[in-house]
């Protein structure tokens, strides 16, 4: 995917941040890309569902060295993340 599709920082984090607000945890009224997701409810089921819907509004599939607790430790890291795969295409 050439670079010039590739969603800005701040774009992705907007997004993750509804989507995980409107379809994945009960989120306190101050939820922001850098509170804690595991604090926040994020557990093994979440995270199965979280991956779906990255596919689904994304395309991206994450591989297994992707899945670890930093990157899904906030919601800026987890957009990091998704740039980046969207990036390698």
């Amino acid at each position: 995917m050439p670079s010039s599709n590739v969603p800005h920082l701040v774009s992705l984090e907007a997004q993750l941040l509804a989507l995980i607000q409107e379809r994945l945890l009960e989120t306190p009224p101050n939820f922001n890309a850098e509170t804690n997701l595991y604090d926040s409810g994020l557990d093994s089921m979440a995270i199965m569902q979280l991956l779906l819907l990255l596919e689904e509004n994304f395309g991206v599939v994450l591989i297994d060295a992707d899945l670890t607790r930093k990157n899904f430790s906030d919601v800026r890291h987890l957009a990091q993340l998704v740039q980046r795969r969207i990036s390698a295409g």
